[in-house]
């Protein structure tokens, strides 16, 4: 059994390493805007509605998509768009916090306190080009607030990490994979 599930994650490690390659062959010829210039313009676009809690570039049916998620915290609620390749929201929805999200509307407050913008957090944690944002996402563990950040460069995936309280990278969270 322990066989089994050594390979089964061996073979699932492989593929994601495997596929690594093709995405980033896919977004260094792509001509749309980058990732991080459409998150700039969503945050921008949304600045009096919400804070960004999450940014994700998705593949459906080899179509680029974002989904990004806000906090409204006036309306004490998270709204959901999906932003096409060029950064034209194509949907939006509207969804009350669940219990087990309070991290992220913690994490959003503390943003909007410190007046940071996830761009630019982003930014100041970005490898060296040339690299592409795949996800970013606040989070609250440990007693730490941070957001986290995965990129995608010719050498694989690389997560990195700034705690928000603090403005400093969080070394002990990089993690490649």
């Amino acid at each position: 059994m322990k066989y089994i599930l050594l390979s089964a994650a061996l073979f699932v490690s492989a593929f994601c390493q495997a596929n690594n390659p093709a995405i980033f062959n896919k977004l260094n010829t792509a001509k749309d805007p980058s990732a991080q210039s459409i998150l700039a313009k969503i945050e921008t676009q949304y600045a009096n509605q919400g804070v960004i809690v999450e940014f994700e570039l998705e593949f459906e049916k080899g179509i680029t998509l974002y989904e990004v998620t806000l906090y409204d915290q006036q309306n004490k609620r998270f709204i959901e768009l999906i932003v096409n390749a060029q950064g034209q929201v194509t949907e939006q929805e509207y969804e009350q916090p669940e219990l087990d999200e309070e991290d992220e509307v913690a994490a959003a407050k503390l943003m909007k306190q410190k007046n940071y913008r996830m761009h630019q957090l982003v930014k100041s944690i970005s490898p060296e080009p040339p690299y592409y944002l795949l996800e970013s996402q606040l989070e609250q563990d440990i007693g730490i607030t941070y957001l986290v950040a995965t990129f995608i460069t010719e050498k694989g995936r690389h997560k990195q990490a700034i705690d928000l309280a603090t403005g400093k990278n969080l070394p002990l969270l990089r993690w490649g994979n």
